[in-house]
């Protein structure tokens, strides 16, 4: 046994022991029921529970039952320990408590249940006594539906005297139509199977004058203890005035889009066919019938329906028009959910209840999904891990999470109402709301702001502003904490800045020993008597000077990693020539250079070529010529470089080919050309000479190829 359960039942429940008949343990709902604590509870029996007079039948019916291991309901009165008495219907069955022979017991107060029977009887008793005394036609039939009672009103009506009719069924009358016997018929069928304890219905026949009339019919049904039919009485009541009325408020409301009943008290008497579309029956099925009867049990706030309605139809008598949502229940026990509009109406002699009916299910549903999408929104908002506020028009706060609490020190009720910037201490110009919407067409941005305590965050801000209809109604910001970030940044910017610094000095170095270099191979080339020496000497010389044209214009360029083609090639050509410019010789020099930039590790063996070409014309290509013209150009289009070295000189020697095996500077040019991933393309004749290559622009892996700074 689950003692949880037992103790949470909201019913009462009670174990005792079958031999003893004292009570052994009891729940809470028992205590607050009957007033007895646990203890006191302990030292009762059974039979105590009854008032005095009952209890010596008690204990004889307790051991009548105590062999009976099965579940049995039995209706008693009980007495509470301040002496107040109620109605208890028991089931109990038997139970093993620590080892005794015992039964529990669950007990349901029917206490209103037994009352309210007895108000009926009380009320069937005056309602006889004012029927026989009533001016409608009273008609009363026995259990076999034959006339045995039959008074002057009715006489009155129908033409026919209580002689004519006695002993007479309903089957004797003159209907106007098989539809309206029928309906006597079924409404016969209910009082006798016991379906209905009174009905009312309306009927078309001819009196005995064969005048047709319309008659309304009470109809109370009265029964013998054991539920059968002794007798029904009928009143008869002439409508044919107000039916004829209610035709022309038929036509009103019978084609409406929303539903339309009339109720006479709580039961229906007329619709239209939405109603039969919302309750997804006939109109048969819902005429004199009542709005429980289309009801679940209990309404959504746990009030009974059948309570309910009546409660709101007797407000709609006495204080006026009743406005108010109620879920019906349709013939295949689905639920629809409705807004109903109860008001009062006089309809010839007689007041009645019309009742507007419209399907709200879908506008239902739309705010179940609209709470559910603002409660998701709430928990989104609330445990979002990100710092969030949202802010009016104005700019001042309405909401803020738990994450700008543990950010910026605040708590909700410190910040409410409050300018944002104010409570942060901001005033940097970040974007915010206004009545224009928001500031500024930067959704994201870094900012700082500042904590209760006065310490300063570096943060990066979202804001979104939410419109409606096109205006500006709020807006949110989203901030994160990026403190960490930014002072990792400045610490790698420095970093950075150090390692340029560092760069730069070492191609100031570099350059200056390779300027050393090159000085003393001049010096040296100054000091040899042997020609040929001198002229390797000065070779070497200004392949080192190309070198440190690179470093020097690294050092002085933004840049650590290019190199501007064309000034480098501009400067290392006019130092090739004042170098190795001829006295007794005119060579007019061209260079012919786009403005783009190549990678060093490009660049420098591309002047190395550049250097071995220029320095071969000057050596070669004039000899036996007073003057000459020597072109360079280099050109990009898209990704690919092409360099072009022209000279209008004599031409190569026949024996090109086998010098070009043996010649360090060619070896050293195909040798270049080989990390450029390309070749050097070679025509000459009388013309002179042209060599020429190409290759792709790319960021060449090395040592130098890290990029801008």
């Amino acid at each position: 046994m689950d003692w949880k359960l037992f103790e949470l039942n909201p019913k009462p429940v009670l174990v005792y022991g079958v031999n003893s008949q004292r009570v052994l343990k009891v729940n809470q709902a028992f205590c607050k029921k009957y007033g007895y604590s646990e203890s006191e509870a302990s030292s009762l029996t059974i039979p105590q529970l009854h008032p005095e007079e009952q209890r010596k039948w008690a204990k004889k019916a307790l051991e009548d039952i105590q062999e009976d291991s099965s579940s049995r309901n039995h209706l008693w009165r009980h007495i509470s320990k301040d002496g107040e008495q109620f109605f208890v219907e028991i089931s109990s069955h038997s139970y093993s408590y620590e080892e005794v022979n015992a039964r529990m017991v669950f007990i349901h107060d029917v206490t209103e249940r037994i009352e309210a029977e007895r108000k009926a009887q009380k009320a069937f008793d005056e309602l006889n006594h004012h029927v026989n005394n009533s001016p409608l036609g009273m008609v009363k039939w026995n259990a076999d539906f034959e006339i045995i009672e039959w008074n002057d009103r009715a006489a009155e009506k129908m033409g026919y005297s209580s002689e004519e009719v006695m002993g007479k069924t309903p089957y004797d009358f003159n209907y106007h139509s098989a539809d309206e016997l029928e309906t006597v018929e079924q409404e016969m069928d209910y009082l006798i199977s016991g379906k209905k304890e009174k009905s009312r219905y309306d009927v078309k026949l001819y009196d005995k004058n064969s005048e047709l009339i319309d008659l309304r019919v009470h109809a109370s049904a009265r029964r013998n203890d054991d539920g059968a039919l002794i007798s029904v009485i009928t009143f008869l009541e002439e409508v044919t005035e107000q039916k004829k009325i209610q035709l022309r408020y038929q036509r009103l409301f019978e084609n409406a889009n929303d539903g339309i009943f009339l109720m006479e008290k709580d039961r229906f008497i007329e619709c239209n066919e939405q109603v039969c579309t919302i309750f997804g029956c006939s109109k048969n099925e819902i005429l004199g019938n009542t709005p429980a009867d289309f009801s679940p049990e209990y309404q959504p706030d746990g009030e009974p329906s059948l309570q309910k309605a009546r409660k709101v139809i007797n407000k709609s008598l006495t204080e006026g028009p009743q406005v108010f949502y109620w879920q019906h229940q349709r013939k295949d026990g689905s639920l629809i959910d409705t807004e109903v509009s109860l008001n009062s109406v006089s309809l010839g002699e007689n007041i009645y209840i019309q009742a507007v009916v419209r399907d709200v299910t879908k506008q239902k549903e739309n705010e179940r999904k609209l709470r559910r999408s603002e409660e998701l929104f709430r928990n989104l908002f609330l445990q979002a891990p990100s710092a969030m506020v949202m802010v009016d028009t104005e700019n001042n706060v309405s909401k803020i999470n738990k994450s700008f609490e543990d950010l910026f020190g605040y708590t909700e009720e410190e910040v409410l109402g409050q300018n944002l910037d104010e409570v942060l201490s901001s005033g940097d110009g970040a974007p915010k709301m206004s009545n224009d919407g928001l500031h500024g067409n930067r959704l994201y941005t870094d900012i700082k702001r500042y904590t209760k305590d006065g310490e300063e965050l570096d943060l990066l801000l979202s804001i979104i502003p939410v419109h409606l209809d096109g205006e500006p109604i709020a807006g949110f910001g989203i901030y994160m904490d990026i403190s960490e970030q930014k002072e990792y940044e400045r610490k790698l910017k420095q970093s950075v800045h150090d390692k340029k610094i560092l760069l730069e000095e070492i191609h100031h170095r570099v350059k200056n020993n390779l300027a050393i270099v090159s000085g003393l191979l001049q010096m040296q080339v100054m000091s040899v008597d042997d020609e040929r020496l001198a002229s390797y000497l000065q070779n070497s010389q200004l392949r080192i000077q190309s070198m440190s044209i690179v470093h020097e214009m690294l050092y002085q360029s933004k840049t650590l990693s290019e190199i501007e083609m064309d000034s480098y090639i501009e400067k290392l050509v006019r130092v090739i020539t004042n170098t190795l410019q001829p006295e007794d010789k005119d060579i007019d020099v061209n260079v012919s250079s786009e403005d783009f930039w190549l990678n060093i590790n490009q660049a420098i063996p591309c002047a190395l070529i550049v250097n071995e070409l220029v320095t071969n014309s000057f050596e070669y290509a004039f000899e036996g010529r007073d003057s000459g013209q020597l072109d360079v150009a280099i050109s990009k289009k898209e990704d690919m470089v092409r360099v072009q070295v022209q000279d209008d000189g004599i031409g190569l020697p026949e024996n090109f080919e086998e010098m070009r095996k043996t010649s360090l500077g060619m070896s050293l040019i195909e040798n270049l050309t080989k990390q450029l991933e390309t070749e050097i393309e070679i025509e000459s004749g009388d013309w002179g000479s042209e060599f020429e290559f190409t290759f792709i622009k790319a960021d060449k892996p090395g040592s130098s190829s890290s990029g801008k700074i």
